[in-house]
């Protein structure tokens, strides 16, 4: 027997609580046939909407998906987890679209906004176990590493044992010593003193990855050794079977996480299968799940997170559709809503960027800084003097590189009512929860205010910017449904030059420079929108560098997609 095959990486349970990754962020330009459209069945005006948008869009009629959700803004968390992602999760699957849908778009009538997430006095109990059988299992792995890295020491007295108690610290420390036990094993010369160290291997492999780790790094050697009886090749046969039953079982489970049931199944398969590393993951995965602060978000954020079974719902995660993360693989999608404060509203937003597409948007833009510096009065950086900066780089970019005009308010003010006209782009700061109309929009226009708490509401009068920009003719917007923190909102000096390129889709505009996920931040718009598509305000070569990639990205999917088409025809 050869004992250098323990050389030893640690496996984690069926893809480490994930799911296949299906779209990546290098896409070309997003098609109508890449879009899921989600209404909501209780509000008849949300399914005539979509009806409208498959035929402007040319979306088959085919792809609505049409939920049973409350007629209302805001949903509950439980709400959200079976009405929505479930039935969603269904739909693409059965239709196999999950490779081929890189954009949801809720409609009106669907919640726009999920509260954060109470626990019933089971789900507490539940919590409180596994807080509890946490800590125990991770005092086993510890004795268990220990007791590995005593007999790397004694076969290896150069091997300096690691530090740390943390999962990820132990696991690395039994990375480290696993491979010199295996490694001196080999030079054992006596049969009984070497068959009792492999058996301390063996058992410490069977602790930290379970029967799982046995399969993966003996199974196939074994089940093929000629020297083996059948009845020895037998047990190893059943063995891999065994775990390639469980990890089907962990992949079927760990998309109910919403089922307690499902939860305790999921735990007991780990214990029987992937050892304590494993169990370890779904421990954590789990406690994060159950615990409620910071889970209220915006529904369209959190629903970027589909096909992602257990993550952190506390606060907010970064967006891997981001530009900075330059194409790494991601099953995120895009998420954008057509909403307004009335289906009037909604229908001609649609209507007229399908209209202002054909000849392109007209007008100036409008940008509201507030004098605010990078370097505060003491000398230091000021986080709301870096972000005003953006304004104005924004501004010096349009006017050198474009012949678009200019509108530009460096006061703390904003803009007075009716004060700018003939507007096609508008962003600025900061009135919060007080909606001034300052800007008269042209058909098409595209703007955003910077504020916290914009789209709390939007179907009832209030003074909401979201709800006063739509209402003023704006037809794309987006708004925080509570605090988001400045860092959450795209960076103006990104979103609009690469809009002003008529390259992309507005969902691609967006989701290329919204900085997070699972938040507060929802876009309303049509995904494809592109209104500078027909007479491009500004050329990729005058793009800052950062946006280089972005579209170099963009080409290679084009020229991929067309390869694949033309492999296809032949």
């Amino acid at each position: 027997m050869t004992f250098h095959r323990f050389i030893y990486c640690f496996s984690v349970v069926a893809g480490a609580l994930g799911l296949v990754v299906f779209p990546t962020n290098a896409t070309a330009a997003l098609r109508p046939d890449e879009i899921l459209l989600i209404t909501n069945k209780n509000s008849p005006d949300s399914a005539k909407l979509a009806v409208l948008y498959c035929r402007l869009r040319g979306v088959p009629s085919s792809q609505v998906v049409a939920l049973d959700l409350p007629d209302a803004e805001e949903m509950g968390f439980d709400v959200y987890e079976t009405g929505v992602v479930a039935p969603v999760r269904e739909f693409l699957l059965a239709h196999q679209l999950q490779k081929k849908v890189k954009c949801l778009l809720t409609f009106y009538g669907v919640p726009f906004r999920i509260r954060q997430k109470v626990n019933t006095p089971e789900e507490q109990q539940e919590l409180a176990e596994m807080q509890k059988t946490r800590w125990a299992i991770t005092d086993r792995l510890k004795q268990t590493v220990g007791n590995l890295e005593t007999q790397a020491v004694g076969l290896d007295p150069s091997f300096q044992p690691g530090a740390g108690d943390s999962v990820p610290a132990l696991l690395a420390r039994a990375q480290a010593a696993i491979p010199v036990v295996g490694t001196h094993l080999s030079a054992i010369t006596d049969s009984a003193a070497r068959t009792e160290q492999f058996k301390k291997l063996l058992g410490g492999l069977e602790t930290i990855g379970g029967p799982a780790e046995v399969d993966l790094r003996m199974g196939a050697t074994e089940r093929a050794d000629p020297s083996k009886t059948s009845e020895q090749r037998q047990y190893w046969a059943d063995l891999h079977e065994r775990v390639q039953s469980a990890r089907a079982q962990v992949g079927q489970l760990q998309a109910l996480r919403w089922d307690s049931q499902a939860r305790d199944q999921l735990r007991k398969v780990c214990v029987a299968n992937f050892g304590a590393g494993g169990t370890l993951r779904v421990l954590d995965a789990q406690i994060n799940y159950l615990t409620t602060d910071a889970t209220a978000s915006a529904t369209d954020n959190e629903l970027s997170r589909l096909w992602e079974d257990y993550y952190p719902r506390q606060r907010y995660l970064d967006n891997p559709l981001n530009l900075q993360f330059h194409n790494a693989p991601t099953n995120t999608l895009m998420v954008m809503r057509l909403d307004g404060p009335d289906p009037a509203t909604v229908e001609r937003m649609m209507q007229t960027s399908v209209d202002v597409e054909k000849t392109g948007l007209k007008g100036i833009v409008a940008i509201d800084a507030r004098g605010l510096t990078p370097i505060d009065d003491k000398g230091k950086p000021s986080v709301f003097g870096e972000f005003d900066q953006t304004l104005r780089d924004l501004a010096y970019l349009i006017r050198v590189k474009t012949d678009l005009k200019v509108k530009l308010d460096d006061q703390d003010i904003v803009f007075p009512p009716h004060s700018v006209q003939n507007v096609a782009l508008y962003c600025g700061w900061y009135s919060v929860n007080k909606y001034v109309p300052g800007c008269d929009f042209n058909a098409g226009a595209v703007g955003y205010h910077i504020a916290s708490f914009e789209m709390v509401s939007l179907h009832v009068p209030s003074p909401y910017w979201v709800r006063g920009l739509l209402s003023d003719g704006v037809v794309a917007t987006l708004g925080p449904v509570a605090e988001p923190y400045l860092s959450a909102f795209p960076r103006p000096d990104e979103f609009f030059p690469l809009l002003l390129t008529g390259k992309l889709t507005l969902a691609e505009v967006y989701w290329k420079t919204t900085p997070m996920t699972s938040w507060m931040i929802n876009f309303i718009g049509d995904p494809l929108y592109c209104p500078y598509k027909a007479d491009p305000a500004l050329r990729v070569e005058d793009l800052p560098p950062w946006a280089a990639l972005v579209f170099s990205q963009q080409q290679s999917a084009i020229t991929a997609g067309a390869s694949d088409s033309s492999h296809t025809s032949n």
